[in-house]
């Protein structure tokens, strides 16, 4: 059997440091398949011997570069692969195992940051309308579901991870055992959302013995993908045929309690946003604002 190489062992060590830090199981894996290409791009090139040169060249490649079928993979998609390099050999020079950085001179491409679509007041309303009117057997899970995440702004990968222990009516809170980071944070329960959660957990949809709060007909904890296919059945089902995703939800909740409270520091609390740069995105005005704002100059 042929011997790892080097940078096997110390991509191995380096994910092991990811998980004893408390990443999240899905950012180790992102992390993963992206060493995983470099390995196989340079699997016989010792570490302590990559040059930035050789480096850039894998950077440079088409495997990195482009998709399967040729064409440009996207700025944000080549900057993730970039962003995995750099924090590698970073750690392998904090480590010892290096004395020089070859991606020390790596830089990412410049690119605007992506705008997800928000609902509006409007839109949401006719949304829950149409699930609590329904007649579907899952349908008040889906209305509870959905409605925690409009209501509280968490992530989709934070509420199918929720417990019924995790929600605390006595003090008004959500309890998020391992947020995006590997942090343990709380979210407000709006008085409307506990009305809603009280119910759902009364109704026995959710196991009322501290597990999983969102499950499938079977039982099961719901994945990503099951969330999505009832987001964009509902959404089918209401005749919104706007482009929302269920991470429009997020960002909904901070589109409009920006627009309620002009508070940007607020908002950026709300969500768990650890850098107020990140929350600025929902203070942009939308077209239809911008129209009238200039109308009113004349």
């Amino acid at each position: 059997m042929k011997p790892r190489s080097d940078i096997s062992r110390a991509v191995e060590q380096f994910l092991r440091q990811m998980a004893a830090n408390g990443c999240a199981a899905l950012s180790i894996q992102t992390y993963r398949r992206e060493l995983l290409q470099l390995m196989q791009a340079l699997p016989d090139v010792p570490l302590s011997r990559l040059t930035p040169d050789r480096l850039n060249g894998y950077l440079a490649s088409t495997g990195v570069q482009q998709k399967i079928d040729g064409t440009p993979k996207q700025v944000a998609t080549v900057n993730r692969t970039k962003s995995v390099i750099r924090a590698f050999f970073r750690w392998c020079q904090q480590t010892g195992l290096i004395n020089r950085n070859p991606a020390a001179h790596v830089r990412l491409a410049v690119t605007a940051s992506p705008s997800t679509p928000h609902m509006t007041r409007a839109e949401l309303a006719r949304f829950f309308r149409i699930i609590r009117s329904s007649p579907y057997s899952l349908a008040d899970r889906d209305y509870a579901m959905f409605a925690t995440l409009a209501y509280t702004g968490i992530r989709l990968s934070d509420a199918i991870r929720l417990k019924t222990s995790d929600v605390d009516f006595l003090y008004r809170q959500l309890l998020l055992q391992h947020t995006k980071g590997g942090r343990r944070e709380h979210r407000y329960l709006p008085d409307r959302l506990s009305r809603i959660l009280s119910r759902y957990i009364q109704g026995c949809r959710g196991d009322p013995n501290g597990q999983t709060l969102f499950l499938t007909r079977d039982g099961q904890p719901l994945s990503p993908r099951a969330v999505q296919y009832r987001f964009a059945f509902w959404l089918r089902q209401a005749r919104i045929r706007k482009l929302v995703s269920v991470h429009s939800l997020r960002h909904t909740f901070g589109t409009l309690l920006y627009q309620t409270t002009k508070d940007l520091l607020l908002v950026s609390r709300a969500l768990g946003h650890r850098d107020v740069k990140t929350t600025l995105r929902y203070a942009r005005p939308g077209d239809e604002i911008l129209a009238k704002a200039v109308d009113r100059m004349w």
